[in-house]
């Protein structure tokens, strides 16, 4: 005698049921025990991957060990991105400091004209003045080669992330 079972909890494939056969004699028990296996194909897209995102995929073993190196040289390389931008953002509210300290010398340059002090504040002024400008030119030197850096971090970032590539059998 030959009997169709059908499998419970096997899943459906297309529009069927998995059905199996196994040959019982006329009273007679068996078992038949059924191993199944599924191709499985995931595609994730990180265009921009983000630190949550990838500690996400590393606790869930998502990746195997040799997988994480990737992502996490990934994160690390944001990391620097994020502090040259840190520096640049600092730079740039020291520009701004001085540009607001030369904003009160400037109005007494302007009020003092004609005072008998005039000439020796106008030098103090002066001397200030320089002595700002010459910081300012240097933060924004500095600001321009932290930009350069940051640009160049910021391509290495997006060529790790182009370059890669991962597959695993899961």
């Amino acid at each position: 005698m030959v009997a169709g079972l059908t499998c419970e909890g096997a899943g459906r494939e297309g529009s069927g049921i998995y059905r199996f056969r196994l040959e019982v004699p006329a009273r007679a028990t068996a078992s038949l025990q059924v191993e199944g296996t599924r191709t499985l194909d995931v595609t994730y897209s990180i265009s921009d991957p983000k630190a949550d995102q990838i500690r996400l995929f590393i606790k869930n073993k998502t990746v195997t060990p040799e997988m994480e190196q990737a992502p996490q040289k990934i994160m690390d390389q944001k990391t620097v991105v994020a502090k040259l931008e840190q520096e640049m953002e600092n730079q740039q509210r020291g520009i701004d400091r001085i540009v607001e300290d030369q904003e009160q010398p400037r109005e007494n340059i302007k009020a003092l004209r004609g005072s008998a002090e005039e000439k020796t504040l106008l030098q103090r002024y002066a001397k200030q003045l320089d002595e700002q400008e010459t910081q300012f030119e240097g933060l924004r030197r500095t600001i321009r080669d932290t930009e350069a850096q940051h640009n160049k971090a910021n391509d290495q970032v997006q060529k790790m992330i182009d370059g890669l590539q991962i597959e695993a059998t899961v």
